[in-house]
């Protein structure tokens, strides 16, 4: 079961009966960095492999089953294009929904690869970066 305590222990067959949107895998001790990039490797394509944490926490889903396509879809139901959105990210979880955003903008203490990508850096989580933007456009 997960630490929190909302979890529960089933039997495999009736684990594998239930439909799955996404499947976490687990491994204490261990890099999410090391697991993605592992998972990423026997799966290929066929499944987005990413994590939002780096404590051995990996989220395995159906390609194209992203923040970014979900925001993608809620935008174009609100009559919004992806130029007139601003997104948030700190995790590796957060890229597909930063690269489609007009504005990404990572926190000062994100993932290097989510760094890498932004269109800007703001302050950490901790030092109100994301109010900092949203100050200038708003």
């Amino acid at each position: 079961p997960w630490p929190a305590g909302d979890s529960e222990a089933v039997p495999r067959d009736e684990l594998l009966g239930r439909p799955a949107i996404k499947l976490l895998v687990r491994l204490a001790g261990a890099s999410s960095d090391a697991m993605a990039s592992a998972l990423r490797e026997v799966l290929g394509g066929a499944l987005d492999v990413t994590f939002s944490t780096g404590h051995g926490l990996v989220e395995v889903s159906a390609p194209g089953v992203t923040k970014g396509s979900g925001l993608a879809t809620v935008a174009t139901e609100l009559g919004v294009e992806a130029g007139e959105v601003v997104a948030f990210g700190d995790m590796p979880n957060d890229l597909a929904m930063l690269a489609w955003a007009g504005c990404g903008v990572a926190m000062a203490n994100a993932h290097p690869a989510v760094l890498d990508t932004c269109d800007e850096v703001t302050a950490p989580n901790g030092e109100d970066g994301l109010a900092l933007v949203l100050e200038r456009w708003f």
